[in-house]
């Protein structure tokens, strides 16, 4: 994995630069499919929930400053709860045993 540009990026041509971004998206796009893929089901739904509602609410928002479709509140909570119980938050719980 590399990290920003290589060393000798200026003195790559525009086909260069091309390659060398596209090989990068494709190396980092299957390092992050990988990591999806050891997660259980359940934290995928769980992802993919909350990836579901943040861009209903940020489409919303962005429009008009207000939530207008009532399932979005309902489906943030929903994003919420999957989370917390899929994530393994626990600390939060056992503060007061």
């Amino acid at each position: 994995m590399t990290r920003g540009r290589p060393k000798h990026y200026e003195n790559m041509n525009q086909a260069e630069r091309e390659v060398y971004w596209q090989r990068e998206r494709e190396a980092r796009n299957t390092r992050e499919q990988e990591a999806f893929n050891m997660l259980t089901e359940d934290q995928q739904k769980a992802i993919l929930l909350a990836k579901e509602v943040l861009a209903d609410f940020v489409q919303e928002w962005t429009e008009s400053f207000d939530i207008y479709n009532p399932e979005t509140p309902r489906k943030m909570q929903q994003a919420f709860w999957a989370f917390q119980n899929h994530f393994g938050t626990r600390e939060a719980h056992n503060e007061n045993d």
